[in-house]
């Protein structure tokens, strides 16, 4: 067969073309076919993604470490990670607020003003860990930006639901305690791990880190805020 993009001979069972890089396989086949194919290339559903979010979940800072250290191959692209867990968050964190205080409405413009504003933060984030760690460069950081921003998405579907139903029960406050002490030991072993000094200067690097970035983003989701009202 030839592939359809350049008209390159291809052997019956390539998956790829040689020459230009497209999928070989056509689609003009049953629909659960393609769905299949187009879910497996979007999640990159091939143990990759489950070893991905495992190794974020339970080891802080490996992922960017091992990225860092050339280990990519095994690992989902952090780009492609962010970019799914945020879309998940935003829609997960929508209906969330939506359906347990019917009083809160996000429109569409709103979660994509949102959904906008985070993409462009979070390259901020990595300058600005850049100030603290001078001797790393930059796309290490921002790749750990984006590691760090999935984790964050992740602890936030855990969290939002149970925000907004703590006005009904204490349980639902209580519940909050071990996810947020949870990812503070995370977010400071992240640094550890990929940065590699004592825990005084991590610490301290990391808290300054924090407010920094929070006042920002305060700063620019009521800027926002007020441009969309």
């Amino acid at each position: 067969m030839n592939c359809k993009n350049c008209q390159t001979q291809l052997q019956d069972d390539t998956n790829f073309c040689s020459y230009c890089g497209q999928r070989a396989s056509s689609l003009n086949r049953p629909f659960l076919d393609v769905a299949k194919d187009m879910s497996h290339e979007l999640l990159d559903i091939d143990g990759k993604l489950w070893l991905t979010l495992r190794t974020m979940l339970t080891k802080p800072g490996t992922l960017t470490h091992d990225f860092n250290q050339g280990k990519r191959v095994k690992y989902t692209p952090p780009l492609r990670l962010y970019l799914v867990i945020s879309i998940l968050f935003f829609i997960v964190f929508s209906q969330a607020y939506q359906l347990l205080d019917p009083g809160v409405k996000f429109t569409e413009s709103m979660l994509s003003y949102y959904s906008k504003v985070m993409f462009v933060l979070f390259p901020v984030f990595a300058l600005i860990v850049q100030v603290f760690f001078r001797q790393t460069f930059y796309i290490g950081n921002l790749v750990f930006s984006m590691h760090l921003h999935s984790m964050a998405y992740i602890f936030l579907m855990i969290i939002s639901p149970l925000e907004v139903m703590e006005q009904s029960h204490i349980t639902f406050l209580l519940l909050q305690i071990l996810p947020v002490i949870y990812l503070t030991w995370y977010v400071l072993s992240a640094f550890k791990v990929v940065y590699q000094q004592t825990w005084w200067l991590i610490i301290i690097k990391t808290m300054a880190i924090y407010m920094i970035y929070m006042a920002l983003l305060g700063l620019v989701f009521d800027v926002m805020m007020k441009h969309i009202y």
